[in-house]
């Protein structure tokens, strides 16, 4: 997908990459439940995102761009110090660009910020006709980067958007400075945690069906109790308005997995920090070893007593690591 340039050319990804896809994908498919195909066609985004944007736009001075990219119109929030390095910053599954606003304050002062909703998510278009794997992600982000954000990106991923950021470092150098894996998902640990664990039982939490959905998904993700609580609330709305669609994107993941000759994350040359909540409910930390077997020069930096969710529990320590590690 795309004619994006990639930098460098690598073959093949490395058998670490694919560990957790080999391992759960057959069983989730099988088991889990399928998305109902007529539900995600019919589906319409009913999102109370845009009234957020709106109130925080006031104390942020970030501004709401759209562009079309590829196969899709992408929604991104844009601002910051126009004479500072550029940071990308891309959410997880189930989330959106918004997740990353406790974040945003303490680093608007020194960069120019690009956060950005990925592809089927948030205000982003989905498009039910289209594939939405690892590989057509990438290509998207890639192909935005290039055409919205100047020069070479600090890109930060967080959980998906971290297995994201990893590929697209791997496969196009030319567009990123340094790389934050940021909990990311998809690193095969040497424990795992009972999500992880329940995929291959076809049982999935990211798929919210209620408000104690909310709640539960929540927990697994926040280890700040009050945090979870809080937050639990105002997420459910949207949460259960794209339980068909969030159904047909993990699935999505799964089906469209990467092609394994292509390159992957064991190619990427940029710096690379990975960074993890030890009580990550959703993605076992130790994944980060995984992570850094599969790129050799990243460091590893753990937060005890947090969850999977860094940027939202310890928003002034995340930036913290985030611009001594640019510095660096």
């Amino acid at each position: 997908m795309g004619n994006v340039s990639t930098g460098t050319e690598f073959a093949g990804m490395h058998h670490l990459e694919l560990a957790f896809l080999d391992d759960v994908a057959p069983k989730y498919l099988s088991l889990a439940r399928p998305p109902h195909g007529l539900k995600i066609r019919q589906w319409k985004n009913r999102s109370a995102v845009p009234l957020i944007n709106k109130l925080h736009a006031g104390l942020s001075g970030l501004k709401r761009q759209q562009a079309t990219v590829l196969d899709h119109e992408l929604v991104w929030l844009e601002g910051g110090n126009p004479e500072g390095s550029p940071v990308v910053l891309l959410h997880g599954f189930a989330s959106n660009k918004e997740n990353w606003l406790s974040l945003v304050p303490f680093l608007l002062k020194q960069h120019r910020l690009f956060v950005l909703d990925l592809p089927g998510w948030g205000e982003s278009q989905f498009n039910a006709n289209v594939p939405y794997g690892l590989d057509d992600q990438v290509a998207r982000v890639a192909a935005w980067i290039e055409n919205h954000v100047p020069g070479k990106a600090h890109v930060v991923g967080n959980s998906v958007g971290g297995l994201v950021s990893a590929l697209l470092a791997g496969r196009h150098a030319n567009l990123v400075q340094t790389l934050c894996l940021m909990n990311p998902a998809g690193g095969k640990g040497s424990d795992h945690t009972r999500f992880e664990a329940g995929l291959k039982e076809g049982r999935n939490p990211m798929i919210v069906e209620s408000l104690a959905g909310a709640h539960t998904l929540m927990s697994l993700a926040i280890h700040n109790r009050a945090i979870a609580l809080a937050l639990a609330p105002v997420m459910a709305q949207d949460l259960i308005n794209r339980r068909h669609v969030n159904r047909h994107l993990f699935h999505q993941m799964f089906v469209n997995a990467p092609n394994p000759n292509g390159p992957g994350m064991s190619a990427t040359q940029a710096p690379t920090l990975i960074m993890w909540g030890k009580e990550d409910r959703l993605v076992h930390y130790t994944g980060a070893y995984t992570y850094q077997a599969i790129i050799p020069h990243a460091d590893v930096l753990l937060f005890d007593g947090v969850g999977h969710l860094p940027m939202v529990e310890i928003p002034i320590r995340t930036a913290k690591a985030l611009q001594e590690f640019w510095m660096a």
